[in-house]
């Protein structure tokens, strides 16, 4: 299955019963970065009464990380909702935390499962959304007369050359869309491009 990724964070507001509902939204790589953005939640908002978190690393299909806080909401009615969410809108490697800033009224459970939920979404809707594609890295070794042909190829199949390595002979990085690489990979050694390296 195929999923997005958020280009960049994005911070939005509900507001519910004079409730204040802040989401901040944005790509993660993993649980450490996602700690940082939560800390700097903390530090700018720092009287709000909740900071609840939910967290998808990997495919939404079947997450290599997944998990959600309630930090001290009744229990799933706040980070569980925000995590179903990003699940249903197939939304990968991204990290959300909504601070509440309590109005004075009481929401009960499902008052907050809406609320949370609509922080999330909110910040969806004004979030840049793109297409997660997996890229493969190898390194090519060629003589010093193929270089300009591997960068032309690379920029054929939608890939991105590094700097290059000049020694007896020019080694250079190369990343591309990993649908693409197994008719490069071909076009390569047809042409006598030597394959050093490969990985995800």
């Amino acid at each position: 299955m195929s999923y997005r990724i958020p280009s960049f964070p994005v911070v939005s507001e509900i507001e519910e019963k004079k409730s204040r509902f802040i989401c901040w939204l944005g790509p993660v790589q993993d649980k450490a970065t996602f700690q940082r953005a939560l800390e700097a939640m903390r530090a700018r908002y720092p009287d709000a009464s909740h900071h609840c978190t939910a967290l998808v690393i990997g495919n939404p299909a079947n997450p290599d990380t997944m998990q959600s806080d309630d930090d001290g909401e009744p229990g799933g009615s706040a980070g569980r909702p925000m995590l179903e969410l990003l699940l249903k809108q197939e939304v990968g490697n991204v990290g959300a935390v909504v601070s509440r800033y309590f109005g004075g009224t009481k929401l009960g459970v499902g008052g907050l499962m809406r609320a949370y939920r609509g922080a999330v979404g909110a910040a969806l809707q004004s979030a840049e959304l793109n297409p997660f594609v997996p890229l493969v890295r190898v390194e090519i070794r060629c003589d010093f007369a193929g270089e300009s042909r591997l960068r032309y190829l690379a920029g054929r199949y939608g890939g991105a050359c590094g700097n290059a390595d000049y020694s007896d002979r020019v080694s250079i990085g190369l990343e591309l869309p990993r649908d693409q690489w197994p008719e490069l990979k071909e076009q390569l050694s047809a042409e006598g491009f030597e394959i050093r390296a490969q990985g995800d």
